[in-house]
């Protein structure tokens, strides 16, 4: 960590910018080297970071969800920083970022180009892809928009399972995944600048529980970017009902027409996966929704989504997932919520 001064941070805000991960960010970087002192140990205290909001002008907008964002300064008043941190988008999931203001993307290119520590939080990664910074280096973001990412950012070597990945020379570029994941994100910087003490502190003082190592067991998988190929739309509406069918790529096959090549090829290009991967994405899920809302075995389920050996399932569940289906049952299944249903009056909703 810099002896003579704080570490900048500048958090570039947009109207697409969600204020829940751009103002948790904010307090809980804001806060290292003073909440934990103050309220606990009563040390002297300074920061150890010196946080800033900074976009395209420094003129109050509202970001999404209709909340007012007033920048601390514009990109151009800003100056040099250390770290440049891009925050979650409320964006679709269906096509490319679309960036009315270059100002932002150019901004990035600059801070990449001095060295700056590049990041983003979920959904700011497509930021990143759309500036051109993650070209040809490792990153993720949120699992529902793999499909996106994958088709439409192709320089980018996604990987949408982890929660945090690292990347870039001299380890410049930090993404993290999903919507909450920016709190991993907060702890590797406050770690990497601060060192682990302060880490632990900003983790019990703001009840920063342990997440996930990767987000594969929260991914449910999504209807995927609209394609035109009309003869794989049809074929994967029929996978759709007969996923548990002995030999489904046959079946698919033998309803496109085509050879199995030419199938595989055309179905890979306008989905993203390969038949086979994408049968065992559907079979996973269905077993998924009834691990979630039933008791019935394990084993049953796998052969009612199309595994007759219990241990291939298993096998396939547990590389999609993340989980074995016994501990996905126990973390998900609807039980585990049902103890806030005493929590509240039998009434319901306020009148």
């Amino acid at each position: 960590m810099p002896k003579h001064r704080p570490v900048s941070i500048s958090l570039l805000a947009t109207p697409d910018s969600t204020a829940a991960t751009l103002y948790g960010l904010y307090e809980v970087l804001s806060t290292v080297g003073i909440a934990w002192e103050n309220y606990v140990t009563g040390k002297p205290s300074s920061p150890q970071f010196d946080v800033r909001i900074v976009a395209a002008t420094k003129e109050p907008f509202h970001c999404a969800g209709n909340i007012v964002v007033s920048p601390h300064c514009s990109i151009d008043e800003a100056g040099a920083t250390d770290v440049a941190l891009v925050g979650s988008l409320a964006v679709p999931n269906t096509h490319p970022l679309k960036i009315l203001n270059d100002l932002e993307l150019d901004w990035l290119m600059r801070q990449q180009g001095r060295g700056t520590i590049i990041s983003s939080a979920c959904t700011g990664a497509i930021m990143l892809a759309e500036s051109g910074v993650l070209n040809g280096w490792e990153a993720t973001t949120h699992w529902a928009y793999g499909d996106l990412t994958r088709i439409h950012y192709p320089e980018v070597r996604w990987r949408i399972q982890q929660e945090l990945c690292v990347s870039g020379h001299d380890t410049q570029i930090v993404t993290s995944g999903g919507a909450m994941a920016w709190q991993d994100l907060a702890l590797y910087l406050i770690t990497r600048f601060c060192g682990v003490e302060h880490a632990a502190n900003t983790a019990k003082f703001w009840l920063l529980l342990s997440r996930e190592e990767n987000q594969a067991p929260f991914t449910v998988m999504s209807q995927g970017v609209p394609h035109n190929d009309g003869i794989v739309s049809q074929c994967q509406k029929w996978i759709a009902e007969h996923y548990e069918h002995p030999n489904p790529i046959t079946g698919m096959v033998e309803r496109s027409g085509l050879s199995p090549t030419t199938f595989a090829r055309r179905f890979n290009r306008a989905t993203g996966y390969r038949p086979m991967d994408y049968v065992h994405a559907l079979r996973v899920e269905e077993a998924k929704e009834m691990l979630d809302i039933g008791d019935d075995a394990i084993d049953k389920i796998g052969r009612e989504v199309g595994y007759e050996d219990p241990a291939s399932f298993r096998r396939v569940f547990k590389r999609k997932v993340g989980l074995t289906p016994s501990f996905y049952r126990r973390r998900f299944n609807r039980r585990r919520f049902e103890r806030f249903d005493g929590l509240h009056p039998s009434s319901g909703r306020p009148s």
